[in-house]
């Protein structure tokens, strides 16, 4: 199962390379958990979103942006799917800086993506500790949208 998964996930990153937000989207469940992290904060605490239109509009935000991930590497282990790229110009949008470094991991079920974040683990972030601290991770930080629509109540709405 993880070398589909890993396949599926592989189609997601063609399409996003692509710009065709559509064919991605068509990938990923339509509940689909995303766990967003403030760049602009040293120690951010997760925040989960939620649904292909959150997701849409964090990428569309991120274009606008002009920041778009190379990725580097695609590799499952089960269910899991870990993505790991560069995103140049993002550390200008960050509080610490990793030399624009990113990593995603996804979990796929049923054929889709439906859960996308730091640690795999959506909603429950909290349930892979370490995960949500700079010092954790590393060089390896996610990022998704601009830190001015982070003083919004809800970072993932549009």
């Amino acid at each position: 199962m993880s070398k589909e998964n890993e396949a599926l996930v592989r189609r997601a990153v063609e399409a996003y390379r692509r710009g065709d937000a559509a064919g991605l989207l068509e990938l990923v469940h339509p509940d689909l958990e995303w766990t967003y992290l403030n760049p602009e904060d040293p120690d951010p605490q997760p925040q989960v979103c939620h649904g292909r239109d959150q997701l849409a509009w964090g990428l569309d935000h991120q274009a606008r942006q002009g920041l778009a991930t190379n990725v580097e590497e695609v590799t499952s282990a089960g269910d899991n799917v870990v993505v790991v790229g560069r995103t140049p110009g993002a550390d200008h949008h960050r509080a610490w800086h990793n030399g624009d470094r990113t990593i995603l991991v996804l979990t796929v079920g049923d054929g889709q993506i439906v859960e996308c974040g730091p640690s795999g683990t959506g909603s429950k972030p909290a349930a892979s500790p370490g995960w949500t601290s700079p010092s954790a991770l590393g060089r390896f930080r996610l990022v998704h949208m601009d830190p001015a629509d982070v003083s919004t109540p809800n970072a993932c709405t549009p």
